[in-house]
């Protein structure tokens, strides 16, 4: 039986450590000490200098690196009169890089997605605004359209709604179409369903209203017709 089937199973490391092995530990010499431990929580520094060929305050160096950066920890036995050197910490921080480099990534795509969707509502805008703009548009006014949606915070849908207004009133220009998207925010509109809504409400009222008023005439009207056939008009 070779060494390597005999011992293939005794120490077991993460591949993750060896991948960010310079994040988890402050040198490589360190990792070296911290490995030792690993299989061997009582080694005494002594020992470990003799195995990488170094001098105890060497490695004692390299143990005050380890414990400065919360890899290894250090205990004195009282039992055994030993030191006890506890490597589970590399464990920890392994994991707390782990997680934080989840996270970061998790970030990056959210922002890759705002940034995705940005382009987007820019291409619409432009697309958009595009045929309507007299000579069409120039650098200054796609600038101009970005910043309504990263700066002004203008829903894309609501600035398509206000280009329709200003073309309706033959007053296409980026000016006068700001104006009404800050009109409209003033009076708590601030997206496209909003207009319909609001429209939808104006159009109800106007319903109501011209029933009243049919109401109204009928109703005088059908008096008129009683007097008139009473004679009332005629009494004296």
């Amino acid at each position: 039986m070779t060494y390597y089937d005999q011992f293939k199973k005794n120490i077991v490391l993460p591949q993750a450590i060896l991948t960010h092995i310079l994040d988890i530990f402050p040198t490589l010499m360190s990792f070296n000490v911290w490995l030792y431990f690993y299989g061997n929580e009582s080694l005494a520094p002594s020992q470990i200098a003799s195995f990488l060929q170094m001098t105890t305050a060497e490695v004692n160096q390299e143990i005050n690196l380890l414990t400065d950066s919360e890899t290894l920890t250090a205990e004195f036995d009282e039992s055994t009169g030993e030191m006890r050197f506890d490597t589970r910490p590399a464990f920890a921080k392994l994991d707390n890089f782990i997680s934080a480099t989840s996270n970061q990534a998790s970030i990056s795509d959210s922002e890759l997605d705002n940034e995705i969707e940005t382009i987007s509502d820019i291409a619409r805008l432009i697309a958009a605004f595009e045929p309507e703009m007299p000579g069409g548009l120039t650098p200054i006014n796609i600038e101009e359209l970005q910043k309504w949606l990263s700066d002004d915070k203008f829903d894309v849908g609501l600035i398509l709604q206000a280009l329709r207004e200003a073309a309706l009133n033959r007053k296409v220009s980026l000016p006068y179409i700001r104006a009404i998207l800050r009109n409209w925010r003033t009076n708590g509109i601030v997206t496209a369903r909003d207009i319909a809504d609001n429209r939808e409400a104006r159009e109800m009222r106007q319903a109501e209203q011209q029933s009243d008023t049919t109401l109204s005439d009928d109703y005088f009207n059908s008096v008129d017709s009683l007097r008139k056939a009473w004679g009332y008009d005629n009494a004296k």
